[in-house]
C-alpha cells in the first residue's frame, strides 16, 4: 500500500505572512515601546521611548514546499520528486528509476502507476523507452517489462542520485555506469533473483521484478537506500495548486512519436492527464487504471544517431526549450543543466515550479517541434 497522503495540512495563515515578509533578507525592525508609568497615561509627561533592534531572519520562497518552516504536518514529509506529501519514513529515501520497455508487445506494462516521474526518450529506430521513478517501491507486486540501459538514461537516474534497475545495456551504458558511480541492478547478473521471467510473454518482453525483490538485491549490493547528501533539486514545486493564467488551452497535449504517437487528455474534474498510446488508454495491469499526471513537461533535446546499429544520444550540456502543461492550459519554458542537474525555468528565468503531483515527461527531437501539439 503506497504511503503517499495529499490531505492539505492545516497552518497559521499569520505564521505564513510573517514568513512571507522574511523573503527579501534580514529586517531590520526598528520598534519604539513607550514606557508609560503613572494613571492618565495620555498626559503623563514622564514617558520615555527606547529604541530596540530586532532581526527577523529569513526563509525560503514560501513555494518551496520542502524548506518551509511554518508549515508541518505530524509523520509527514514533501516529497522531492512530487511536492505532495508522503510518510516520514520515506525521507531521504533514494528512488530507483527503472527502464522500462514500450513498444506494442510489452504492453499493458506492470506497476508504472506507481511512479512518481516518467520520462519518456528516443532509442533505436524511434521506439520509446520510460525511465519510470519511483521513490516508494517495497511493496511492489509486479513491475516491468525490464529492459537494457542506454547511457543517457544512466546519466539522468545520476542527477537524481536514484538506484538504476535494467536488464542488459547498450556499449555507452556499460561504460557510464561505472564512470558515473552509478548504483545498478543488472538483470545479465541477477536473473532468477532481482529479476524473473513470465512465461505469458516472450522474450526479451517478460522480464519482471517486485518490491521485495528489490529491496533484497539493493540491500545485497551494499547500496544505500538514503541519499548521502542532500542532491540538487531537480524539480521545484508550488505548495498549492495554481492556475497558470495563460489563456493558453492545453486540454489535448500530443507527442508525435514514430511508433506509438502518445497524447494526453485533460479531465477538468479531476484536473489530471489521462495518457494514451497506441490509439488506446495507457492502462497499468496491475491496478486496471489508466495512467495520469499532474504535470506534463516537454524539452526539445538533440538527439544523434551514433552508429547502424542507431543507438541515440542526447546533449544534456545544450539545453533548450520546451513547454509545460497543467490544469488544461500550457506556458513556453527552457531547460538546461545547472549544477549538473537538468533543470527547468520560466520566461522570468526563475526556476519552474509545478503543481504538487505526478509528472510525465518527453524529451522530443529538437528537430520536429511541429511533432509537439496542444489543443
Amino acid at each position: 500500500m503506497s504511503k503517499s497522503n495529499n490531505k492539505k495540512p492545516v497552518y497559521d495563515k499569520k505564521k505564513i505572512l510573517i514568513a512571507a515578509t522574511a523573503l527579501v533578507g534580514v529586517i531590520l525592525i526598528i520598534m519604539t515601546i513607550v514606557i508609560v508609568s503613572g494613571k492618565n497615561k495620555d498626559k503623563d509627561k514622564n514617558a520615555t521611548t527606547t529604541e530596540v533592534a530586532i532581526n527577523v531572519e529569513p526563509i525560503s520562497t514560501m513555494t518551496d514546499a520542502e524548506d518551509l518552516q511554518v508549515v508541518s504536518r505530524e509523520g509527514y514529509v514533501i516529497s522531492e520528486l512530487t511536492g505532495e506529501w508522503i510518510d516520514e519514513s520515506l525521507d531521504g529515501q533514494r528512488p530507483i528509476c527503472i527502464m522500462i520497455n514500450n513498444i506494442i508487445d510489452a504492453i499493458p506494462q506492470s506497476g508504472i502507476a506507481s511512479a512518481d516521474i516518467i520520462i519518456e526518450m528516443k532509442v533505436e529506430g524511434s521506439l520509446t523507452r520510460l525511465l519510470c521513478v519511483i521513490k516508494d517501491y517495497d511493496e511492489l507486486t509486479k513491475l516491468g517489462p525490464v529492459r537494457s540501459a542506454r547511457h543517457y538514461y544512466v546519466e539522468l537516474t545520476d542527477m537524481m542520485d536514484g538506484i538504476y534497475c535494467h536488464y542488459g545495456w547498450s556499449p555507452l551504458a556499460e561504460a557510464e555506469i561505472p564512470a558515473l558511480g552509478v548504483n545498478n541492478l543488472n538483470g545479465l547478473y541477477l536473473d532468477g533473483t532481482v529479476y524473473y521471467r513470465d512465461d505469458a510473454r516472450y522474450a526479451p518482453h517478460n522480464v519482471y521484478t517486485t518490491g521485495t525483490r528489490l529491496v533484497d538485491g539493493i540491500a545485497n549490493a551494499g547500496y544505500s537506500t538514503t541519499y548521502e547528501t542532500k542532491p540538487e533539486k531537480m524539480f521545484a514545486f508550488n505548495y498549492e495548486d495554481e492556475n497558470l493564467e495563460t489563456g493558453m488551452s492545453a486540454n489535448v497535449v500530443k507527442t508525435d512519436y514514430a511508433h506509438n504517437s502518445p497524447w494526453f487528455e485533460y479531465n477538468a474534474d479531476e484536473k489530471v492527464y489521462y495518457r494514451f498510446q497506441y490509439d488506446r488508454a495507457h492502462v497499468d495491469d496491475q491496478t486496471g487504471e489508466q495512467l495520469k499526471f499532474k504535470n506534463v513537461v516537454v524539452i526539445f533535446a538533440q538527439y544523434t544517431s551514433l552508429d547502424n546499429v542507431d543507438h541515440q544520444d542526447i546533449d544534456w550540456n545544450k539545453g533548450g526549450s520546451g513547454f509545460y502543461a497543467t490544469n488544461g492550459e500550457y506556458k513556453a519554458i527552457t531547460w538546461k543543466k545547472e549544477n549538473g542537474v537538468v533543470k527547468f525555468f520560466d520566461e522570468d528565468g526563475e526556476q519552474l515550479r509545478m503543481n504538487p503531483g505526478k509528472t510525465f515527461i518527453s524529451v522530443f527531437d529538437e528537430t520536429y517541434p511541429e511533432g509537439v501539439t496542444f489543443e
